[in-house]
């Protein structure tokens, strides 16, 4: 057994003996949870700089800049399948230090970055897939179009934009497709257990 995978091992029994005090520490409430989606976070804030330039306005920048962000997204944050068990939130600042996270920590902070660049519509949506695994996304309209995107597949930024049914009916994560919504939320609502729309 190499190092790497030692390590590995070690973690995964220590995660696992302490899960139980992690995820105590890690529940949130649904209040909590729709503030995850934070636009105002100063790393989200500091990170948007670079792309938004000085006179960004959501009206007539939304659609050159968010093709920018999203690049940066897939190209610098790595998604990770990992189930240890234990439930957890990143904060903005620690998935851009670490860079490795799962499906809902990155599309939390994918959608936290629309919300930082003036989408309100952008919500995190946490789906049920035909073989009963969840997977995260954000949802949002993109010049009157229904758009999904979901950085842990690294897509292309037009892949899933069009009519709404039809980009449900086409979206799938690892050849599964969408059995139906589990729920969505973002900073202003939370909703559960919607059926497939």
């Amino acid at each position: 057994m190499d190092d790497l995978t030692k390590q590995l091992t070690l973690s995964k029994f220590l995660l696992q003996k302490y899960a139980d005090i992690i995820n105590e520490r890690e529940q949130r409430t649904i209040g909590e949870i729709k503030s995850l989606v934070d636009g105002t976070d100063l790393s989200i804030q500091s990170l948007l700089t670079e792309f938004k330039g000085t006179y960004y306005s959501f009206n007539d920048n939304y659609a050159e800049v968010l093709p920018k962000i999203y690049k940066f997204i897939i190209d610098e944050i790595e998604y990770v399948n990992i189930n240890f068990g234990v439930n957890y939130w990143l904060s903005a600042k620690e998935v851009l230090e670490i860079k490795v996270v799962d499906d809902e920590d990155l599309a939390v902070f994918t959608c936290s970055c629309m919300k930082a660049l003036g989408d309100n519509k952008a919500q995190v949506i946490i789906a049920e897939l035909e073989n009963l695994s969840t997977h995260a996304f954000v949802s949002t309209e993109i010049n009157g179009k229904f758009a999904i995107f979901d950085p842990a597949q690294k897509h292309e930024f037009q892949k899933f934009i069009g009519e709404k049914k039809d980009i449900i009916r086409d979206y799938a994560f690892k050849e599964h497709k969408i059995k139906k919504f589990l729920y969505r939320f973002n900073h202003e609502r939370y909703e559960q257990f919607l059926e497939e729309e």
